[in-house]
């Protein structure tokens, strides 16, 4: 098994999940619920992170060569993403995104009498914890897993994920007082810093496989 690469892939589905950065709008949907409540909540919403999380990582690249679209081009374009979504995270851009979208859905789940689950899941599950960057991430490591030990790895770092996401949300109002607004903004930020970091690994990568010559592989692969 690669070690490296389900560590590596562990932690960057942690940071474009972000638990601890989306703890905020999560506790804004359901924090006037019971705790009862709220793990059933926590428990859909992850649910829905590790089914889409398995269909990208297993069939992420029969998607891409359904639609044309190369592995480079798919790792560069993914990298950017990631790239853009860490800097945002570390300009502190999406947490106060995240909190407008969160205000725009409350106002909008009292005035239409919808369903805690049905204001829940629209911005909070898609796309917030299921977008562009979760689905780059899961392509293109399951990509570079080749053989069966790898994938397995991959998937149970999937659902370690999923689970350390369920723990967290479950217990978001303790979080909130433990942590408070600004140790919550702190954790956001380093984990875009890392989240950044990954992005630029995959534009280097994708380049190298692009470009003969023009990047050494051999260096951008090395620890």
């Amino acid at each position: 098994m690669n070690w490296p690469l389900v560590l590596n892939f562990a932690v960057a589905l942690f940071a474009v999940t972000n638990p601890l950065g989306n703890l905020p709008i999560f506790i804004s949907y359901v924090g006037k619920e019971k705790p009862s409540v709220q793990r059933l909540l926590a428990l859909f919403l992850v649910l829905t992170v590790f089914i889409s999380q398995l269909v990208f990582l297993l069939s992420g690249t029969a998607i891409l060569r359904f639609f044309g679209i190369s592995l480079a081009a798919f790792r560069i374009a993914g990298g950017i993403i990631l790239l853009l979504i860490g800097i945002n995270m570390i300009q502190g851009d999406r947490t106060k995104a995240n909190q407008k979208l969160a205000d725009i859905g409350i106002k909008s789940a009292f005035r239409r009498a919808e369903t805690v689950y049905q204001s829940f899941f629209i911005p909070l599950g898609i796309p917030i914890f299921v977008g562009p960057a979760s689905i780059s991430t899961a392509v293109l490591y399951g990509n570079l897993a080749n053989n069966l030990a790898t994938n397995l790895g991959l998937i149970g770092a999937v659902i370690a994920i999923c689970i350390v996401s369920w723990l967290t949300l479950s217990v978001a109002s303790w979080f909130e007082r433990i942590l408070g607004d600004l140790g919550l903004e702190i954790t956001s930020r380093l984990l875009g810093l890392m989240l950044a970091a990954i992005g630029v690994q995959f534009i280097l990568n994708g380049l190298g496989e692009a470009t003969i010559g023009f990047i050494n592989r051999a260096i951008i692969n090395s620890p």
